[in-house]
């Protein structure tokens, strides 16, 4: 039985690895970027261990049906260490993006790098500007992260300090 792709929370780097392989996009995460020893390995050899099929991924059978999940971001790669964030932040539809100040604008179309914010841990309604200010760790590596790979790091808030929205 081929496994159902599915997700408890949110597709990250090696899941999302082995997904734009199959689309022709080389846009992997070194085996540096994974915290587990393991899914250091599957990265390296591009080889499953068991009923880890990529790294940060699990195979697992619910109701007769065989599932992968994917792990948390910031239990599956390298973050960098809390720290205070302000900055810009939009959550649209497939798209999520936080710009650090002093940006004046954030769209999925602005130059610079692409930061995904978790939706889930923001208060939020899809297509609104908010001006953020928070505690979270960035994920060291740039790689494929967020909706489709599009994002080059992702942002975990651990805590919420204001949130006002701008339009």
């Amino acid at each position: 039985m081929r496994p159902i792709f599915a997700t408890l929370s949110m597709i990250v780097a090696g899941a999302l690895a082995a997904t734009t392989a199959i689309a022709g996009l080389d846009d992997r995460l070194p085996p540096a970027a994974y915290v587990d020893p393991v899914d250091q390995q599957i990265a390296r050899t591009g080889h499953g261990v068991g009923n880890r099929p990529f790294p940060c991924a699990r195979e697992r059978m619910e109701h007769g049906i065989a599932l992968v999940v994917s792990a948390p971001t910031e239990r599956c790669v390298k973050m960098l260490p809390a720290r205070r964030w302000r900055g810009l932040w939009t959550n649209e539809f497939e798209n999520s993006r936080f710009c650090p100040a002093p940006a004046r604008s954030c769209t999925f179309r602005d130059r610079g790098e692409r930061v995904w914010l978790n939706p889930e841990t923001l208060p939020s309604k899809r297509g609104k500007l908010y001006a953020l200010e928070f505690v979270g760790r960035r994920t060291i590596y740039k790689g494929p992260y967020g909706h489709m790979g599009a994002s080059d790091h992702v942002i975990t808030v651990d805590r919420l300090i204001s949130a006002r929205k701008l339009r």
